[in-house]
């Protein structure tokens, strides 16, 4: 794999393309605004605890002018999918797969499953992930493999990326969770500059394992603007964590994953991490949040397994109306 294109360059997949590029692998991204000026300007940064260099990487805001890859790595966020799928699908080749690292349940996640005896097609099986149908249509479930990606980065300022771990880690599989031969290539590709690259045969047990984190996380920092330390710190918003965590591994369990949530696990490896999650930054930050595939997602295959999410539903609800708040953005704007 010669060529590899980031679509959605930010500071996740703009830390994977200063790596991939620094090892010197042929790297294009797709991104707009300030951050393509600056990286057309002056390259791309990456500052991190052990490195701090720039590199320069083919930068458009427009995928047609980057030409056919080898590979596309998606990491934009599930909401933003459907609205550029014809444009990625113009770079790709007959045979070019698309790696999708997105937060929460994947729009192609029962592709790939044995059938249910529903006769519902994978496609119509979570609506809300892809509703228009646009990333099946213009780019199709068998050219995806999933990837999660435990990666602290922020965009510091347009065109430099700030990671704040030497510990980054990229498991990616495949669908059906066979150990294709396009899955080790990959793999093998990215360990040039990732280290962290491994190949999943689990895949889905992955995304849920990361999600019983993401789940009491994103909520419950976004919703009282804290990160882990101060929410771990006090008796009832560490309860608050737990239930949440709980639900959410509930209906991993009831869709046959166990997802392992373990407060005291995540309290002992995040506990002292001040890092801001991904929805808090948005939420502060005035952008959409991922609330459909990291929450309403997995309310979804709760209600299809009968499974409960009372803390959830709630905290849902709460979060959604603080995100479209005409009050709270006028906070921001005079903050």
């Amino acid at each position: 794999m010669k060529k590899i294109c980031i679509f959605g360059a930010g500071s996740v997949g703009g830390h994977m393309a200063a790596r991939l590029a620094q090892a010197g692998l042929d790297v294009s991204v797709v991104v707009r605004g300030a951050h393509l000026a600056a990286i057309r300007e002056h390259g791309l940064r990456l500052t991190a605890p052990d490195a701090d260099f720039t590199v320069r990487v083919q930068a458009s805001d427009n995928p047609a002018d980057l030409g056919p890859q080898d590979l596309v790595i998606s990491t934009l966020k599930a909401q933003s999918l459907g609205a550029a799928a014809a444009g990625l699908a113009t770079l790709l080749k007959p045979d070019t797969p698309v790696v999708f690292a997105v937060n929460g349940i994947p729009w192609w996640y029962f592709h790939g499953l044995p059938d249910d005896g529903s006769g519902q097609p994978a496609a119509t099986r979570l609506p809300r992930l892809d509703p228009e149908g646009l990333v099946w249509r213009h780019i199709g479930a068998r050219r995806a493999l999933g990837c999660v990606i435990r990666s602290p980065n922020e965009l510091s300022a347009p065109g430099v990326v700030h990671s704040t771990s030497t510990t980054n880690t990229y498991t990616i599989g495949e669908p059906d969770n066979s150990a294709s031969p396009r899955l080790a290539e990959i793999v093998a590709t990215l360990r040039h500059g990732l280290p962290g690259a491994r190949a999943s045969q689990q895949i889905r047990r992955d995304i849920w394992a990361k999600l019983v984190l993401n789940v009491p996380s994103s909520l419950t920092c976004a919703l009282t603007v804290s990160t882990a330390p101060e929410l771990f710190a006090q008796e009832d918003t560490r309860e608050l964590w737990r239930q949440l965590g709980n639900e959410a591994n509930a209906v991993a369990a009831a869709h046959g994953i166990d997802a392992g949530f373990d407060l005291d696990a995540q309290i002992s490896s995040g506990g002292k991490n001040r890092h801001p999650p991904s929805m808090l930054q948005d939420l502060l930050a005035g952008r959409p949040l991922e609330l459909d595939a990291q929450m309403r997602a997995v309310q979804d295959l709760g209600r299809m397994a009968g499974v409960a999410t009372p803390m959830l539903d709630v905290a849902v609800t709460l979060l959604a109306q603080r995100a479209r708040s005409e009050f709270a953005a006028s906070l921001r704007a005079k903050a």
